[in-house]
């Protein structure tokens, strides 16, 4: 498993951006139903500019969990537990239409600059 801390440590000094700010950012997805069991929403969609949010546990999100920013899109197809992807903009995390749970939730480790 890679140490988030020191994984992003490392891409922001390589950038040459100076980490002003970080936490463990949770996010939950609902998927709400009408009575009759029609799907009403299974998305969510939030601002992240200026910021960079790195995904940290794709292992534990459902498959086929989309989830696409301004910099990135990612189809989760496997299970892994070294896969960190980096997103920043708007962000959209959309749960595949075969989950069946009520809600899922993505952490992600949340980087301010200075």
């Amino acid at each position: 498993m890679i140490n988030i801390e020191d994984y992003v440590e490392r891409q922001m000094k390589r950038r040459g951006i100076e980490i002003a700010y970080a936490r463990t950012m949770p996010v939950v997805v609902r998927r709400i139903t009408d009575a009759s069991g029609a799907v009403l929403s299974n998305s969510i969609e939030f601002d992240a500019y200026n910021q960079y949010w790195f995904l940290v546990n794709a292992f534990e999100l459902p498959l086929g969990t989309r989830i696409t920013s301004d910099t990135n899109v990612m189809l989760l197809e496997a299970h892994s537990g070294d896969v960190i992807e980096e997103f920043w903009g708007r962000i959209t995390i959309q749960l595949p239409d075969s989950f069946t749970g009520s809600l899922s939730q993505a952490l992600f480790y949340q980087v301010l600059p200075k």
